[in-house]
């Protein structure tokens, strides 16, 4: 391998560490698009909305913004909860309705699926 191709390689490696790839997901400080940006595949930003379960007979809820976190109670259909975030991971979009904690430390909080609410 010659010197340009060695350089470009690095060049890659340390962009792809950077961002967090072939790392746990960890946060970074916020931009100035206001969002938290999470290295690796969750991407959270701050929300203030109400929602309304139109899930029969109600949603899940789970204690991270994942299909496969533990579920630790249930909002029934009708009810409305109100978003804190709201985070992308792996193309499944979360809301975190109660305890909501997205920093530079972590994400935690009690989240719910955005299909299952409107």
């Amino acid at each position: 391998m010659n010197l340009k191709a060695r350089t470009i390689a690095a060049a890659i490696g340390t962009t792809l560490i950077t961002w967090g790839i072939a790392a746990p997901a960890q946060a970074s400080p916020p931009s100035k698009d206001g969002q938290i940006h999470i290295q690796g595949t969750i991407k959270c930003a701050p929300e203030s909305k109400t929602y309304t379960v139109k899930k029969k007979p109600g949603t899940a809820i789970r204690t991270k913004p994942a299909k496969d976190a533990p579920q630790v109670d249930t909002v029934y259909f009708g009810n409305k909860v109100s978003s804190k975030f709201s985070c992308v991971n792996s193309g499944w979009i979360f809301v975190c309705i109660s305890l909501c904690k997205v920093d530079e430390n972590g994400i935690a909080g009690r989240w719910v699926f955005r299909g299952d609410i409107a």
